[in-house]
């Protein structure tokens, strides 16, 4: 075997090692976030307080952005992967012992573990993949990983979610992600140098991949977080509200390859647009629907939702394409971690505004907040468009592979990890 095959063989063996370990772990991320509003919802917590959980999370998973790359790079992607791992399991077992009141705090600790594993599965698989087959693979990843959440959202709505068993199978999960990463004989990618990308410098060159970004946020954030408890709000039962919120993830599976494709292929502000303003288009359909006194029961509600989880959550891989498009992946750990800290802002503040909505007009103010909210963003890239007809792509100037990209601000603090 020559030592082109050997580095060949190695590669594929440790990005098998991860995805197996990534998909266990959405799994038991899938059992959480849908189990803790749903837990909330039926206990008639206030919504703002399933917000204020929601988005606990997320400013966990934003904070993990500045402190975790530097951590991987000290002790590695596996011992990485490992750590946060065992830190979601055990967090998990404190949901039934603490008040709903202070799971706000495990959620937020979750979500900056969860930073971690996403940087570390990211960076992984960016370091590794060409730019002509990025977007594929990267939509093969979303794929997979898009199937465990499904499965993992329609086998919760036959488990009883009052029981605290189910937080047993969630930590079990998380433990369980630990196997096919801690076996694997492959090492994980180089840790080089941590330098990455400005957001000023991001938003100059790559001013869709920052919209895009912060739109997934604003609309995964509520359609994780909240969506189950809106199920229940509206009058669904807790099967019908767990299918509504699988049905998001459907059609976001059912996407999610052909926008990865297309972002390959054509300018991926086009592909924003056309996404963004279908959600917005379906988002005002559905309340044209509930004003119209439909039911709120049938496979037209859970087809429809389906079509607002698939023109926004894999908006994520056409934006994450873009940007290492136009300013390259030598650095694929901070460039990661600036892409997934946009994100987070949004998945912060998504949960928060969606439930204020909702608690001003109703639980039909999340279609108010989704409709809203995407048909601003689709004026945006058509604006842009406009103004810069000629594809990004097309324009796109490469730097070469050992010149260095500015840092992501603000630093972590020296006293961090």
């Amino acid at each position: 075997m020559t030592g082109k095959t050997k580095a060949e063989s190695g590669s594929v063996a440790a990005l098998g090692a991860i995805v197996t370990g990534a998909l266990v772990l959405q799994v038991a991320s899938t059992i959480m976030h849908t189990v803790v509003p749903l837990r909330m919802a039926l206990e008639s917590q206030p919504l703002l307080l399933i917000g204020l959980v929601g988005s606990a999370y997320s400013v966990g998973f934003l904070l993990g952005c500045f402190a975790i790359p530097r951590l991987i790079r000290r002790v590695g992607h596996i011992r990485g992967f490992a750590v946060f791992a065992s830190l979601q399991a055990a967090l998990t077992l404190s949901f039934p012992l603490v008040p709903v009141e202070w799971w706000s705090l495990s959620r937020f600790v979750m979500g900056a573990a969860a930073a971690g594993h996403s940087i570390c599965i990211e960076s992984w698989i960016s370091g590794q993949a060409s730019s002509s087959h990025r977007g594929r693979i990267f939509g093969l990843y979303q794929i997979l990983n898009r199937l465990a959440l499904i499965g993992s959202q329609v086998g919760i709505g036959y488990v009883a979610i009052q029981t605290q068993d189910v937080f047993l199978i969630a930590s079990a999960a998380f433990s369980i992600a630990l196997i096919p990463v801690s076996l694997t004989r492959a090492s994980g990618p180089a840790s080089a140098e941590l330098v990455s990308v400005k957001l000023n410098t991001l938003w100059l060159q790559a001013p869709a991949a920052v919209v895009g970004c912060l739109y997934v946020g604003l609309m995964s954030g509520p359609l994780t977080n909240v969506a189950p408890a809106y199920g229940i709000l509206i009058g669904l039962g807790q099967q019908p509200a767990i299918l509504l919120t699988a049905a998001i993830q459907v059609g976001a599976l059912l996407l999610q390859w052909p926008m990865g494709w297309l972002a390959d292929r054509v300018d991926s502000r086009r592909v924003l647009l056309a996404a963004a303003a279908g959600t917005a288009l379906t988002s005002a359909v559905l309340g044209a629907l509930f004003l119209s006194g439909t039911p709120q029961r049938g496979w037209w509600l859970y087809g429809l939702f389906a079509l607002i989880g698939g023109g926004s959550v894999p908006l994520y891989t056409v934006a994450v394409t873009h940007a290492y498009f136009r300013l390259g992946r030598e650095q694929a750990v901070g460039l990661s971690a600036g892409l997934l800290f946009l994100w987070s802002v949004g998945a912060t503040i998504g949960p928060l505004v969606a439930t204020a909505v909702m608690q001003i007009v109703g639980p039909q103010g999340l279609l108010i907040y989704t409709g809203a909210l995407s048909a601003t963003v689709a004026a945006y890239f058509g604006m842009r468009i406009l103004k810069s007809p000629i594809a990004a792509e097309a324009a796109a100037v490469r730097e070469p592979a050992t010149t260095s990209l500015p840092d992501l601000g603000p630093r972590p603090r020296q006293d961090q990890p």
